[in-house]
């Protein structure tokens, strides 16, 4: 089979619904959430819109009480299962366009979700529909599981699963990190450290979209400004000004990967520890630069999955309460409370550690990984050798499952980032290995 000449006819539709799906400004909303649509109106929307989709497709449509959006084609007792979601991080930072009106510039496609996931999820649907009405789909189904919280740490497939007590894959992918594809994730915990003090002169500080994603952008609100913004001024910190409130910014990248970003929460804890000479604000400033947790007696290391990171992405302060977020990841080896404790005596805080994922290791070995590179390698001729990652995925959350593209080796990721993009490229041969590992997984069933 000809994977190539399978998928090439399907390309101008693909990149049109791409276009269509990215408008959706599809970030989680409480302040339009309700119990049909759990995520807020937007969320509600975009899981509509694959549902649609997927029924112009051929799919049976299942809307899961507005938690996920179910495709499935296909018939049979085994089942792949395909992991996606329709949510984004907001489009935080500078862009050089609306973040949600995709521009096709230099063969790329910009716009927040492109790559994270809506790209690849549009790519593996419509390798799944090739597949079907080439008739390569027999005596098995396909399910393509679309969450609508998959940004905040995956409630979505918990209530799936665990509420709506959905069957699991036999084999299963999610698109949703990188190629050749992930056998094993770090364990990822965030937690919540909170300290009381009073800042001079601080009536508030806010900052922070998403606490897996780099702090890039804390406004701090003054009583009086002048002498704070010259001691700024002094030390060529970068800020502006908007009456009594000082303006912070960074810039933000994944969570997993937070040596990458520029902290705004950071520089903005360790300038008023030193101008208001309050030393565990400049502790936490300057400590928590050293992402691998060394700085401040927390570093961990395991062979197979690597060193511990901490992001923080959230922060706020309001009558004497500083609070932040960490987005703490770790290898197999590490007790993530143990760690949390140790942090908090570095720091003199008290913090609460949410819902943490256990780390996720799958055997090379093994018939999922070895089919998938199989696939991958088959449609790329890369010998890249299958990767461990800071990242979490849907894979975590369903049986079976590893995450499987799209993002291919030596490529710059700008997910969670302003000018999010996916090249055409990438997109329309991520599509076609998703066909290819399809039709391979089918085979083994």
């Amino acid at each position: 089979m000809n994977y190539q000449n399978l998928m090439k006819k399907y390309e101008k539709e693909m990149l049109e619904k791409l276009v269509e799906f990215c408008a959706i400004p599809s970030v989680y909303d409480e302040t339009t959430k309700t119990k049909e649509k759990p995520f807020g109106e937007n969320v509600d929307k975009a899981l509509k819109y694959i549902g649609n989709l997927g029924k112009n497709l051929g799919f049976a449509v299942d809307y899961c009480d507005g938690y996920a959006t179910e495709l499935t084609i296909g018939s049979g007792e085994k089942m792949i299962g395909i992991f996606a979601h329709a949510d984004v991080v907001p489009a935080s930072g500078k862009w050089d366009h609306n973040p949600f009106d995709a521009l096709i510039k230099d063969n790329k496609i910009y716009c927040r979700g492109s790559s994270d996931d809506k790209g690849p999820l549009i790519a593996s649907l419509y390798a799944t529909k090739a597949l079907y009405e080439e008739g390569l789909i027999k005596d098995y189904k396909v399910r393509i599981v679309v969450g609508g919280d998959e940004e905040r740490g995956a409630s979505c497939l918990e209530y799936y699963f665990d509420v709506l007590k959905k069957e699991g894959p036999d084999y299963g992918f999610t698109p949703d990190s990188d190629f050749p594809l992930i056998y094993g994730e770090k364990g990822i915990a965030d937690f919540y450290p909170e300290l009381e003090l009073k800042i001079p002169n601080v009536k508030s500080i806010h900052g922070g979209v998403a606490s897996n994603a780099v702090c890039d952008h804390v406004e701090v609100e003054l009583e009086n400004v002048d002498g704070f913004i010259d001691f700024l001024k002094e030390h060529n910190v970068k800020f502006t000004l908007q009456g009594k409130t000082v303006i912070f910014e960074g810039q933000s990248c994944h969570g997993s990967t937070p040596e990458l970003g520029i902290n705004a929460a950071l520089i903005c804890l360790s300038c008023l520890g030193d101008y208001y000479k309050i030393p565990s604000l400049s502790l936490i400033g300057y400590k928590l630069q050293d992402t691998s947790g060394k700085a401040f007696n927390c570093y961990t290391h395991s062979e197979l999955l690597g060193d511990s990171t901490y992001c923080v992405g959230l922060i706020n302060y309001e009558n004497n309460k500083l609070s932040f977020s960490v987005n703490f990841r770790y290898g197999e080896t590490t007790n993530n409370r143990e760690m949390m404790d140790k942090f908090d005596k570095f720091f003199l805080t008290k913090s609460t550690m949410k819902d943490p994922q256990k780390h996720l290791l799958y055997d090379p070995k093994s018939t999922l990984v070895q089919t998938l590179l199989e696939a991958y390698r088959s449609e790329t001729n890369d010998m890249t050798a299958p990767l461990t990652t800071g990242g979490g995925t849907y894979a975590k959350h369903a049986q079976n499952t590893i995450a499987f593209g799209a993002l291919f080796p030596g490529r710059e990721s700008t997910m969670h980032e302003p000018n999010e993009y996916m090249p055409l490229e990438d997109f329309y041969l991520s599509g076609v290995i998703y066909a290819h590992a399809i039709d391979l997984l089918g085979k083994k069933l």
